[in-house]
């Protein structure tokens, strides 16, 4: 597939079959993620597989309010967890800005293009807890969550939302000075 055939075909996916994805392609997954650039090359990003007993914990846990997690992350049999180590993470000199989160974002895009591309489907959550989260999946002090990924095998009956439309270009690029 074109590189512009996978960023336009791309859909946030919520409908999957049973049929769990291969650890080849998984592999192939991981391995787009690990080549996604970050700040000074510092590579704070960490991605946890979760399994359907892991997602079990977490829909279990997401019963109050405090702890609600987006239900699109309960739809597939498989996610990535994507977290960012805080110790990793370039920060900025002049303001101290830190760049975990925008490394690992960088990263969760890679690795959702390579889900479209292999002719699977993700959904991209970031609705969640992330203390609970940590807390339920047991996870490192040092390593924040900054996205579910779930993904597999799309379900026939899944197609992209018609109201999902993008704003036009000219609304899109910001032009410096006038006309």
């Amino acid at each position: 597939m074109e590189f512009n055939d996978v960023i336009r075909n791309r859909y946030s996916v919520r409908k999957f079959t049973d049929e769990e994805v291969s650890q080849e392609l998984i592999d192939e997954i991981l391995e787009a993620g690990r080549i996604a650039p970050s700040g000074n090359n510092s590579q704070p990003t960490v991605v946890y597989l979760l399994d359907d007993e892991q997602i079990l914990k977490l829909k279990e846990s997401s019963k109050t309010k405090e702890t609600r997690i987006s239900p699109a992350a309960f739809k597939s049999k498989q996610a990535f967890l994507i977290c960012y180590d805080k110790t990793r993470e370039l920060r900025r000199p002049t303001d101290k800005f830190a760049f975990g989160i925008t490394d690992s974002t960088i990263v969760t895009t890679y690795m959702m293009l390579k889900i479209t591309e292999l002719g699977l489907g993700a959904v991209w959550v970031g609705y969640f807890n992330p203390i609970s989260v940590k807390d339920v999946l047991g996870l490192p002090v040092n390593h924040e969550v900054s996205a579910i990924l779930p993904f597999g095998h799309i379900h026939k009956s899944s197609k992209p939302d018609p109201k999902a439309t993008r704003k036009p270009i000219e609304k899109f690029v910001m032009e410096w000075g006038s006309k």
